[in-house]
């Protein structure tokens, strides 16, 4: 062997047994094809890549991703999948220094076209393999549902006005985000059929609207919201101070609608019992903690799907909220190079997806004036 085979078969044989025994499952299929260790590290880099943002996005329950499990892969949606893809665009980490396990800032690369195809065409190779390959001791197939299927591996199809077609019926458009906004905070109620279900929405609706309403006034990604410290506020200026992808330190605005929402729920963060030390805005409690605690990002995405479901837009989701800020602002404010810095996107191209929406309606405008 090579001195390059000897390392890349050495770091394969010390990284596999950190990962799920299905991914094991699957090097040592590739292993009987032959497939060259640089490969199947390859392999892992993509592999490992998209289960630390299944992690991030609260997508697994899984504290380590050795313990991702096949149900949250079989429960996976194309939705999912797509939203992966939008991230892998905006992306500047250096993944071999991430397989490594030393996460750096790359300084200037970008991922190519190309390169979110080879990751996505790793998925659906692991995917078939789990779905159409494997076989248990009962003759079953490990994954009974593969959601990669649905996924075009040429990635430069998906292009804005593609994504825009996309996002349009699954946003909230203009009046909309103050409807679903005051529905969060008094309409739902109505959808609570249980005492102890009426109980945890009064407990918990002040802090909901709150992270909904700075998420449509503020276009805030979920785990910026919830990694929110009491100091990263600066109400007078309207701002939150935040560390956004890539390690950029940056410090977007929120509206004054939204900053309302943000301080009712701070007059009433003590119900959560804090302990003088935590210094986390948005707390939730547990039965397992005495004190409330820093809310799980999974938290807001199940209690966004779920408010969206009862208003009669089950594909909302905390994404979505973004999507719908986006789009809105463009429709108020056309330069998409302040939407772009306010979002924190690092290409322009993500930007302008919203603006293909607002191309589509007033397409149909005019249709329905000629």
């Amino acid at each position: 062997m090579s001195v390059t085979k000897n390392r890349d078969a050495l770091l394969l044989q010390q990284r596999t047994p950190l990962f799920p025994w299905y991914v094991e499952k699957y090097i040592e299929h590739k292993k009987s094809k032959r497939s060259a260790p640089s490969t199947l590290v390859g392999y892992l880099r993509d592999f490992e890549y998209f289960f630390r943002w299944l992690m991030t996005e609260g997508l697994t329950q899984a504290k380590a991703i050795k313990d991702i499990s096949l149900e949250e892969l079989n429960d996976l949606k194309k939705e999912s999948i797509e939203s992966y893809i939008v991230y892998l665009q905006e992306s500047h980490l250096d993944e071999r220094a991430i397989l490594l396990d030393k996460p750096t800032k790359s300084a200037k690369k970008e991922y190519s076209d190309r390169t979110i195809s080879r990751k996505i065409s790793s998925l659906k190779s692991l995917f078939y393999y789990l779905s159409a390959l494997s076989e248990d001791e009962n003759g079953e197939s490990y994954l009974q549902r593969n959601v990669m299927a649905k996924i075009e591996t040429n990635i430069e199809e998906i292009t804005p006005l593609a994504r825009a077609h996309s996002i349009r019926a699954k946003i909230l458009i203009d009046e909309q985000i103050h409807r679903f906004v005051h529905f969060v905070h008094e309409g739902y109620l109505a959808h609570c059929d249980t005492k102890k279900k009426q109980q945890h929405h009064l407990l918990n609706r002040d802090r909901d609207t709150a992270i909904v309403a700075l998420i449509l006034s503020g276009g805030f990604r979920v785990s910026e919201i919830i990694n929110l410290n009491l100091s990263d506020i600066v109400l007078e200026k309207n701002q939150l101070k935040m560390v956004r992808k890539g390690k950029k330190e940056d410090a977007p605005f929120f509206s004054d609608w939204g900053k309302a929402y943000l301080i009712t729920y701070l007059e009433h963060r003590q119900k959560y019992k804090p302990s003088e030390a935590e210094d986390a805005v948005f707390l939730a409690l547990s039965p397992t903690k005495p004190f409330g605690h820093r809310i799980e990002l999974r938290t807001v995405q199940k209690f966004v799907k779920k408010y969206g479901k009862a208003f009669g837009m089950p594909d909302l989701s905390v994404h979505k909220l973004r999507h719908s800020f986006a789009t809105q602002f463009l429709r108020l404010n056309p330069d998409p190079h302040q939407l772009q810095a306010q979002l924190g996107h690092s290409k322009i191209d993500t930007t302008m997806q919203y603006a293909h929406v607002l191309d589509d309606k007033l397409s149909e405008a005019i249709n329905r004036t000629t």
